[in-house]
């Protein structure tokens, strides 16, 4: 028997990629399996012949065509038109693939009898140095799961995909009209008649940096309307055999998903298809689904606020009051070590999640150093610093950096890969641990993940260090607080009850874009921790 060797077609799609394009196509002919064709297109690269230079470079290792600039789905499609493989595999120009990625996947396909399958395996997530950030280890998940499961959450990186060229001629090539999601869209159309096959192992290193597509500002939006495009052509045929659960849930649960992403108009629409099927039901169905997945509705705890005065002294914040000496103070080791293995944040380039991308920072990387030097801060804490995945790109220009997370792995992590001697790491709990003094504590997305007592803990701890400022999240725009009670996140305005903070010396306004602008007044505040009183 002949022993299956196919030709594998590599196709780099560039545009302006003369930074990290080298290392891309050094990657592909460092392959350990052989058979393989490598073409370049240039996507009509306007960086005065720079891109094209280091591909002509290669000369006849590589197939280069050119074209003009159309985007990323228009260069693919012409490579895949160009290709004389029977296998294709996509390589984004930043991106890097480990030396047996092709021979990884190739050798799995000798053991499938169904040559006809798209492969896909795990992947590290590296920075604008190559240095190792992040690991994306991806589930498994039964063939009749893997098309809903793909609109859950976007696991699958195209760049890990050995594709047989036929499913191209059977479902078509990627849409030009899409930007940033062509991937997305044709995923879930081949995913409807081929078999996606995962192999545990990490066989590509992405690379994220602020120029990349999933970093332009029109990316989310276009996440969004391939939803809502989802949504509407999904069928609720097979959803219960496959989960085992009622539609109208799956959907709800579906909706959350979204919105926890700030997919605003995705929500909307698998939480119109949840209350459809919900009434199919009747409407007792829908408030027992209701009360199952969601925690106290809104409207309860509203007419709760409205009696509270009159039954202040059982009010659930003075029993509270009165037992906080006799509670055990929560294990927030456990419960963030949880997030970041788990990435619970759903974060795409950080584990500190979507509010942690350089789309989100974009504003603080801006003004924190204007302020920084405004107000002459020279020992800088950064609690909780998280995964350091945006502010390593930020010039703090302080001769000392103090980060601090309650989460070892990333501590260790940080201090391996950006300590220096001015820039250290400690693992400490900031409810209880004693922290060193800096003229600014930086404390973004923190105080809103932990209850009434928890955050009161931390500012009063921040307060014991003998700090100067404390520069933290505020929700200017919010008239009233809720605990987070059972809850893992809400807005906080800290200029009302129970903070009671005063005016802000400053306050920067991130313009935050998530869940469709509904976060627009989030922003960080400037105090003097002299004149917080709790």
């Amino acid at each position: 028997m002949m022993k299956f060797n196919p030709l594998v077609s590599i196709v780099i799609p560039v545009y302006n990629g003369s930074n990290y394009m080298r290392e891309a196509i050094d990657s592909a002919l460092s392959q350990t399996y052989t058979n393989c064709e490598i073409i370049v297109v240039n996507d009509g690269s306007n960086d005065n012949g720079e891109t094209e230079a280091i591909a002509k470079s290669y000369g006849n290792k590589i197939h280069y065509l050119k074209k003009k600039n159309g985007g990323v789905a228009s260069a693919l499609n012409l490579g895949i038109d160009k290709m004389a493989g029977d296998y294709f595999s996509w390589l984004s120009h930043d991106d890097v693939y480990y030396p047996n990625k092709i021979e990884r996947q190739i050798k799995h396909l000798r053991g499938e009898k169904n040559k006809n399958v798209i492969l896909y395996s795990d992947f590290d997530v590296i920075d604008g140095s190559s240095a190792i950030i992040n690991k994306f280890i991806i589930p498994h998940y039964k063939p009749e799961q893997f098309e809903y499961e793909l609109i859950q959450s976007s696991f699958l990186h195209g760049c890990t995909l050995l594709i047989p060229k036929i499913c191209f001629k059977k479902i078509g090539l990627f849409d030009e009209t899409l930007k940033t999601t062509q991937d997305y869209h044709l995923w879930v159309k081949m995913a409807k008649q081929y078999n996606f096959i995962h192999l545990p192992e990490s066989l590509i290193q992405s690379r994220t940096h602020a120029e990349q597509g999933s970093c332009q500002k029109n990316h989310f939006k276009e996440i969004d309307e391939f939803y809502i495009w989802f949504m509407n052509k999904i069928s609720t045929k097979n959803i219960p055999d496959i989960y085992n659960i009622e539609p109208p849930i799956f959907f709800r649960k579906l909706a959350l998903n979204y919105r926890s992403r700030g997919l605003q108009g995705a929500y909307r629409s698998a939480n119109q298809l949840s209350l459809k099927y919900s009434f199919e039901k009747g409407l007792f169905f829908y408030i027992k689904m209701f009360i199952a997945i969601t925690d106290v509705p809104l409207w309860i705890n509203n007419t709760w606020k409205k009696f509270k005065p009159l039954i202040h002294l059982f009010s659930r914040e003075t029993i509270n009051h009165l037992l906080t000496p006799f509670q055990t103070k929560p294990n927030l080791q456990k419960k963030f070590t949880e997030v970041y293995k788990k990435n619970l944040f759903k974060g795409v380039t950080s584990r500190s999640g979507q509010g942690s991308d350089l789309i989100q920072t974009e504003v603080i990387r801006k003004e924190l150093p204007e302020m920084i030097k405004k107000f002459a801060i020279n020992t800088f804490m950064d609690a909780p610093c998280g995964d350091f995945h945006w502010m390593k790109e930020t010039d703090l220009n302080v001769n000392k950096y103090i980060g601090i997370d309650v989460v070892q792995h990333v501590i260790d992590y940080n201090n391996k890969h950006y300590a220096n001697p001015g820039r250290l790491f400690l693992c400490k709990d900031l409810t209880q641990d004693a922290l060193p003094y800096a003229d600014l504590i930086f404390c973004r997305d923190c105080l809103v993940h932990l209850s009434y007592n928890d955050a009161k803990r931390v500012l009063n701890n921040f307060k014991k260090s003998g700090s100067r400022y404390l520069l933290t999240t505020t929700f200017t725009g919010r008239n009233q607080n809720m605990d987070l009670n059972n809850g893992f996140w809400r807005t906080l305005n800290l200029n009302l009850h129970p903070f009671d903070f005063p005016e802000p010396i400053l306050l920067i306004n991130e313009k935050c874009s998530e869940y469709d602008g509904d976060y627009s007044d989030k922003s960080l505040g400037l105090w003097l921790l002299d004149s917080i009183n709790l």
